[in-house]
């Protein structure tokens, strides 16, 4: 499960950075995904407010190559645009990574936050551009608002030298991205119909996605409520989901898939209420 985690925040992040086989087919759809992480997304804040001269100058370096590849994109040379906008998004990722707090004390440590701050950017950006695709931009906008939040206190956690709650605040961010854009595709019937095999595999892909949700609820309901009646109703509603998920796995252990797909469809939206009951806002 753990490497195939890893695989689909490979695919995602290379899908976020969209190379140039998809750049040269929709280079003026990419504008507006590059110019957010440029200037508006978390990592673009982080790097404003950044004491380090060279993450800005990095930055400027990624605002110029934009601008070029605008012009470029004017002239209707979309390859040289394509470069360009690579160059630009690279740089910005430099930019980011030199911004990032090393304030952890070990090597290791540092490495691995660096890693998860840069994996939260990229799994942003597919989430923009999808989310755009979908014209669900009222829905990213609530995301990215609740993302800025959770980056900027992990950032700060970083600072005061609070290590694991850094990580904490990052691995929300990290799966609310991941639900965010499942909930997203689970709406596009045509892309779902196209991707599976057979019943056996759409149940794998189900397995996975409530994964995520239970995953994110357990972060979430290791936070310190405010309320004892909401905590009592997250716990309720993972109750169930653990219920319908555990009929799905019986279900399937005898090739009854179709079943077991539709339980746990029931089950992660009973994950989806818990996490909205926790105040964190989800398309869908």
């Amino acid at each position: 499960m753990i490497t195939k985690y890893f695989q689909i925040l490979t695919i995602l992040a290379l899908v976020a950075s969209a190379g140039n086989g998809y750049a040269q087919s929709g280079v003026s759809e990419r504008l507006p995904n590059i110019d957010r992480l440029l200037n508006q997304s978390s990592g673009a804040r982080q790097v404003i407010d950044s004491d380090s001269p060279q993450a800005r100058a990095k930055r400027e370096q990624a605002l110029e190559a934009f601008r070029q590849a605008q012009q470029k994109l004017d002239a209707g040379d979309e390859r040289a645009a394509t470069q360009l906008l690579d160059q630009s998004s690279r740089l910005m990722f430099e930019a980011i990574k030199l911004a990032t707090p090393t304030s952890l004390g070990d090597n290791k440590e540092i490495s691995n936050y660096e890693q998860r701050r840069e994996s939260v950017v990229s799994l942003q950006q597919a989430f923009n551009r999808i989310s755009e695709e979908s014209n669900e931009t009222e829905s990213r906008d609530k995301v990215n608002r609740q993302l800025a939040e959770l980056t900027k206190r992990a950032d700060l956690s970083l600072k005061r030298g609070n290590n694991a709650e850094a990580r904490t605040e990052l691995d929300k961010a990290y799966h609310l991205l991941k639900v965010s854009i499942e909930s997203i595709r689970s709406g596009e019937t045509l892309v779902r119909s196209l991707q599976f095999e057979s019943k056996e595999a759409e149940y794998h892909y189900e397995i996975d996605r409530n994964d995520t949700h239970s995953m994110l609820v357990g972060l979430l309901i290791d936070d310190k409520q405010e309320s004892e009646a909401m905590k009592q109703r997250i716990v309720e509603y993972v109750s169930e989901a653990r219920l319908l998920r555990q009929q799905a796995e019986n279900f399937a252990s005898q090739d009854a898939h179709e079943q077991a797909i539709e339980l746990l469809e029931q089950s992660t939206r009973q994950l989806v209420r818990a996490i909205r009951s926790a105040g964190i806002y989800i398309p869908g």
